[in-house]
């Protein structure tokens, strides 16, 4: 490793460092898929200290296809007596509302929020502040990738690996929340 890495990578740690003084929440979704017309089906949200706040199935508007199944295994039938995303969102926001919301790729939860509401019409007006700990990590790694002319992702699995955490990436949202904060953690060079 170069001292510009080294120091590159002080310089994240210390951004970190000052990101958990402010104490964020960890979020993490599972959802019917990837595209702009999907919503969220199961979020979790863990606390700065690592306890879970708050964590829900929730009915889509849709089918939740195969190829979505088959990755956080939640069915049909699973979601098919929780409340849905209107009824459910107060209880979401009064988590969110406030505070760093750390995210593994949070454009991507970010957007899924914002499309759950889409679904049922109703407006986003939310002034939420997300920290993405994806693009966090990738500037820790300082592994550059010349096709995006920026530095690499890697997936949440990745990250736990480079740091020997032992929380598996399930794709079940409490789990990849509480990897996503051992994650910014391990970043920072404090136990989580």
């Amino acid at each position: 490793m170069t001292s510009y890495n080294s120091n590159h990578r002080d310089q994240v740690r210390r951004l970190v460092q000052n990101k958990l003084e402010q104490r964020p929440v960890y979020i993490d979704t599972e959802t019917t898929g990837l595209n702009r017309s999907d919503e969220i089906v199961e979020i979790s949200i863990v606390d700065f200290d690592g306890s879970l706040l708050f964590t829900t199935l929730i009915k889509p508007s849709q089918a939740i296809p195969m190829e979505a199944e088959k990755i956080h295994r939640i069915t049909n039938e699973m979601v098919s007596s929780a409340q849905p995303w209107p009824i459910i969102w107060p209880q979401i926001r009064s988590h969110l509302y406030g505070r760093v919301i750390a995210a593994y790729n949070a454009p991507f939860d970010r957007r899924m929020m914002e499309q759950s509401h889409a679904r049922y019409r109703l407006p986003w007006r939310e002034k939420l502040e997300f920290l993405d700990v994806l693009s966090l990590y990738s500037e820790y790694r300082g592994v550059w990738d010349q096709n995006r002319n920026s530095y690499r992702y890697f997936k949440l699995e990745e990250a736990g690996k480079f740091f020997n955490i032992s929380i598996p990436n399930a794709h079940q949202s409490t789990a990849d929340a509480l990897l996503t904060r051992a994650v910014l953690h391990s970043i920072a060079g404090i136990p989580y």
